[in-house]
């Protein structure tokens, strides 16, 4: 990473703190917090969605949800009109054709950018394998980037088969060695991002895919926004299919990481500034 190199690495109550040469700039400072938002990607998740958002809502901590679904067809549209009747912060959108996790993070976040005038989002995944009640404490910590890791000490996963965990082992492997990003948990979905560090992804992000979580760490490090981990459980989904795992996301994955990773790393050596970051 030539003279950016990750220089310090700190361990404070189940907290990975990362710093680069320079003033610390981890999460020490508070970030302006005139709103947060949430955002959840929904496939047919009719079994597990209206438990997830009576979850964050009924915590009190996100002041408004809004839901990305990609047009299911299993009930998940009526459990969501359901939903808003009960929750008038919750907003949906559905969009007719289905285009990828990646697609449905960055369109929501696009919206929450053009709608609301927030301080950070939660993001998280309806299936119940991020526990809603967690998100207090990846709020409470200070950084652009805040990501719930199962790769840390604390952090675990629950009910996942052999292949499953072999395949986001080596997927968080191969992307942080390759791109040098410092962070355990790279393919993590349970994050909550800063409403400048969003911006910078909307702007510049260009994957649709499960590598989407991925390039969103590369941008982060890329401008020197300030990333930090906390340990989460994570636990397998109860209900329904996974999307994630199949060979074309798996290829889609690689090509996008090697492809990164052979590009000149000119950025590095740039002095960081009009970023827009929050501390």
């Amino acid at each position: 990473m030539g003279q950016f190199r990750r220089m310090n690495q700190k361990r404070l109550k189940g907290v990975s703190k990362w710093s680069r040469r320079g003033p610390d700039r981890t999460a020490v400072e508070a970030l302006p917090l005139d709103m947060t938002v949430g955002l959840l990607p929904v496939l047919n998740e009719a079994d597990t969605v209206r438990e997830v958002i009576d979850g964050v809502l009924s915590l009190g901590v996100v002041d408004r949800l809004l839901v990305i679904d990609d047009n299911s067809t299993d009930g998940t549209l009526a459990q969501l009109d359901s939903a808003q009747r009960q929750w008038p912060q919750l907003d949906v959108i559905i969009r007719r054709d289905e285009k990828g996790l990646g697609s449905a993070l960055l369109y929501g976040l696009g919206e929450l950018v053009r709608r609301y005038d927030f301080g950070r989002v939660v993001v998280l995944d309806a299936d119940l394998s991020h526990d809603p009640k967690a998100i207090p404490e990846l709020l409470r910590l200070h950084a652009d980037l805040v990501v719930g890791s199962r790769y840390m000490p604390g952090g675990r996963i629950e009910n996942w088969r052999t292949f499953r965990r072999l395949v986001s082992v080596v997927a968080n492997r191969l992307a942080r060695g390759s791109l040098r990003l410092p962070v355990r948990d790279v393919t993590s979905g349970f994050r909550v991002y800063s409403r400048p560090l969003a911006k910078t992804i909307v702007d510049e992000a260009a994957c649709g895919g499960y590598e989407f979580q991925v390039e969103t760490v590369w941008l982060a490090d890329k401008h020197h926004y300030t990333l930090c981990e906390t340990p989460i459980s994570f636990v397998d989904r109860r209900a329904g299919r996974s999307k994630l795992a199949t060979p074309k996301e798996v290829l889609k994955f690689a090509r996008f990481v090697i492809s990164k990773s052979l590009r000149p790393k000119r950025w590095r050596t740039q002095t960081p500034g009009g970023t827009g970051r929050s501390a």
